[in-house]
């Protein structure tokens, strides 16, 4: 399930780069807010502390209620960065990270 709203994510990134309504740059926000938002909520009850972390600061950072008033460029230059480490967090990640690790010993 993560990692296919991971995938989704990572493919309404890409989908930013072309040039769309403002209606979907502003629905966007709204998806990327509760999507990384989830993430980190199971990262928390994996107690994963990193996942955690960098979960919660996509999502304060695509957060669209408060929004950061960075320049366009940069806002080019944080989704590379997202879709980068997104991809890199699908192709790596665990098979079962909910599994008891102690069991198997």
């Amino acid at each position: 399930m993560n990692q296919l709203l991971k995938l989704i994510l990572t493919g309404i990134l890409i989908l930013c780069f072309l040039k769309m309504p403002l209606i979907f740059y502003r629905f966007s926000g709204y998806i990327l807010f509760s999507g990384f938002g989830w993430l980190a909520y199971d990262s928390f009850q994996r107690k994963d502390h990193i996942d955690v972390k960098i979960f919660v600061i996509l999502a304060l950072l695509y957060n669209p209620f408060i929004t950061l008033p960075l320049p366009h460029f940069l806002w080019v230059i944080i989704n590379v960065i997202v879709i980068i480490g997104l991809i890199l967090n699908i192709l790596f990640a665990e098979d079962n990270p909910y599994e008891d690790q102690t069991k198997k010993r």
